[in-house]
């Protein structure tokens, strides 16, 4: 079976004077990811990918210390870029719903959920061609960019706010086309 275990990173320490993609963990995030990996020992995995920032890296690092695996780092697995803070968080949410639903353009700087969802595909397709099952530590908006492409008839706003960080899915990447066989599911700290 092909199955790809799509992790959502852990809580990361907030710094609206740091860009996002350099948070660490935060101290919750850290006993989050530990839970996290006690859970991945069970998956068998023979592959172990994260994105190049820090928090989805030391997520991936915890199940990687676990399954005795390497972590690679994978470019297109970064999260879809949005340009300054935003701290209100009504507003934060609107402009993710505005960028996924979006076709055509950006908003604010932000990238297009549609760019961000191939360029995680093209990753996935790496991943894919690797062994598996395999672990690919991401995060929530390109995730969920990604998924509303692959599974027709989702949505990817809704989708985004439903997976819990830390959290985790799997999909079937030999079934064609490829089918969610779980959807996301929390791990609660120990």
């Amino acid at each position: 079976m092909g199955l790809l275990y799509v992790v959502r990173h852990a809580s990361p320490q907030i710094d609206p004077d740091v860009p996002a993609r350099d948070w660490p963990l935060s101290a919750a995030g850290i006993d989050e990811a530990r839970a996290l990996a006690s859970v991945a020992a069970a998956w068998g995995l023979r592959a172990l990918y994260s994105s190049i920032e820090d928090k989805a890296r030391a997520t991936a690092q915890a199940i990687g210390d676990v399954a005795g695996l390497p972590c690679q780092q994978l470019d297109g697995l970064d999260e879809l870029r949005i340009d300054g803070w935003i701290g209100e968080p009504d507003a934060f949410a609107a402009l993710v719903r505005s960028i996924l639903h979006m076709r055509r353009g950006s908003i604010q700087g932000a990238e297009p959920g549609r760019d961000a969802a191939a360029r995680f595909a093209k990753a996935i397709g790496t991943v894919r061609a690797g062994p598996l099952p395999a672990a690919a530590v991401s995060h929530g908006r390109v995730i969920a960019a990604w998924l509303a492409r692959l599974l027709e008839g989702i949505d990817a706003f809704e989708v985004w706010r439903s997976i819990p960080m830390p959290g985790y899915a799997v999909i079937e990447l030999d079934d064609h086309p490829p089918r969610l066989v779980r959807p996301f599911q929390g791990v609660a700290r120990r």
